[in-house]
């Protein structure tokens, strides 16, 4: 039975949200397009003999305002997973975790669902766990509604509250510039402020096998949540059309935010990413692009 395992744990970008309409459950049904990118988490786990769960972010792993908003106590998703995953199987795990964290907290890009969704394979791994991908999946969905998505990637299409997944084929061969502010917005606060309208279909990704597709879709997306975002932080739209002005070739805000996104065809120039992180001295700005692999998460 192994005793460590490392995992890297990827941020996401939604390509589009569409928001159908609010469930009974108080959630909202869904319709987006999930992509891993290549910015990670890295998790280490470690079977200890006693001492629960000792969870620990490594002073390299950012600014107060990550570690301010990063809770070391049964509010982490973290530690949820592990809690749920006791509950299910009747193990009880002694745990060292260590995190490194590079995705920017509470921001659209999925961290805390792609930790939690790292913190599931890990524990099915030290306690040697039979359980199939269908009950995994299950315990991920009821964390959070991304954390399925990251037990497989790289692409699908959500659905639901998003967690019904469609595995996507696309064109990948592009660039992304990522401006995240210091600033946490609530999921559940950004839906909560949302006015729903009659949505308009989410353009067809699983047809973007080219460039050129591949672009004609992206300059089709909306995100529903975008507005509202923007009106908690009106920096996002000045952010938004620095990237349009600099040849992106989509624009759009992530998930529930605020990160702002650009799309481009090559790398942005070293320059470039100079002079953007000179406008926004305050905010985060990360040069990413999709994650190619079969598997959202990886593991050694």
């Amino acid at each position: 039975m192994r005793t460590h395992v490392d995992i890297g744990a990827p941020a996401k970008i939604n390509l589009g949200l569409r928001v159908l309409g609010k469930r009974p459950d108080g959630y909202h049904d869904i319709d987006t397009v999930f992509v891993a990118v290549d910015h990670y988490d890295h998790l280490s786990f470690t079977r200890t003999i006693c001492g629960g769960v000792q969870l620990r972010l490594l002073p390299s792993a950012g600014s107060t305002e990550v570690a301010n908003g990063f809770p070391l106590n049964e509010d982490n998703l973290i530690t949820r997973a592990v809690r749920l995953v006791e509950r299910e199987t009747g193990i009880v795990a002694n745990l060292a975790i260590e995190v490194h964290k590079a995705i920017p907290i509470a921001a659209g890009l999925g961290g805390g669902s792609a930790d939690a969704a790292a913190t599931l394979r890990a524990l099915t791994r030290l306690y040697d766990l039979r359980v199939d991908l269908g009950r995994v999946a299950g315990w991920a969905a009821a964390l959070g509604s991304d954390v399925p998505f990251f037990l497989g990637g790289p692409i699908a299409r959500g659905t639901g509250r998003g967690e019904k997944l469609n595995p996507l084929k696309m064109f990948t061969d592009w660039w992304l510039v990522l401006i995240c502010p210091p600033v946490f917005l609530s999921a559940g606060d950004v839906y909560g402020q949302l006015r729903l309208t009659s949505p308009r279909p989410n353009p067809s990704f699983g047809q973007s096998r080219d460039a050129e597709g591949f672009f004609d879709a992206l300059r089709q997306c909306h995100n529903d949540l975008e507005n509202v975002v923007i009106r908690q932080v009106p920096d996002v739209c000045n952010w938004l059309e620095y990237l349009k002005e600099s040849g992106a070739g989509g624009v759009f805000v992530s998930g529930s935010g605020p990160t702002a996104c650009g799309v481009y065809r090559r790398r942005p120039s070293e320059r470039f990413v100079r002079l953007m992180r000179e406008r926004q001295p305050r905010a985060q700005v990360i040069v990413t692009r999709p994650v190619a692999t079969a598997g959202a998460l990886w593991e050694r």
